[in-house]
């Protein structure tokens, strides 16, 4: 058991670590015209919305215990995906995915704020008034993240 513990706390720290490499959007470069190289890479909601549903599924109720391993180890899934779809959304000649990437930012501070509480073990963190209550910025953003990800393949330049 101590071992799984380890190793999820490992996995959150990677996907923690991955997180805050992200870089703000320049912007002076919100101005710029895409490339038409732009408009060839694909929408990212069809491939990417089923990989977050797929991570954060039973994830709300797996973190009614937000101290418990299976919490962190959802939460660190659910991140490990998110991480992939910032990477994608930055590949070069992409057009702006601003709405993605708010959700995106909005996630890795909930990240953050998980792992600077110390919630994963602590039976403190179970109370309705704890601060690792905002884990639902991750668990139920997976799925906001999809939505937000359809919403800004739409806007993309043609």
């Amino acid at each position: 058991m101590k071992i799984r513990t380890l190793a999820a706390a490992a996995l959150l720290t990677a996907a923690l670590t991955a997180c805050s490499g992200s870089q703000e959007p320049d912007p002076k470069a919100a101005g710029v015209k895409p490339s038409s190289t732009a408009s060839k890479l694909s929408a990212l909601a069809p491939a990417w919305q089923p990989k977050l549903d797929a991570a954060a599924e039973g994830a709300v109720a797996t973190c009614m215990t937000p101290s418990s391993d299976a919490c962190a180890e959802v939460l660190t899934d659910i991140m490990i995906v998110v991480n992939e779809v910032e990477r994608e959304i930055e590949t070069p000649g992409r057009g702006p995915y601003r709405e993605s990437t708010k959700q995106i930012a909005k996630m890795q501070a909930a990240t953050d704020k998980y792992v600077d509480e110390g919630c994963q073990g602590d039976p403190a963190a179970d109370d309705p008034n704890s601060d690792c209550w905002g884990i639902a910025d991750i668990t139920v953003g997976a799925t906001t993240l999809g939505m937000t990800l359809a919403t800004d393949d739409i806007s993309q330049p043609k």
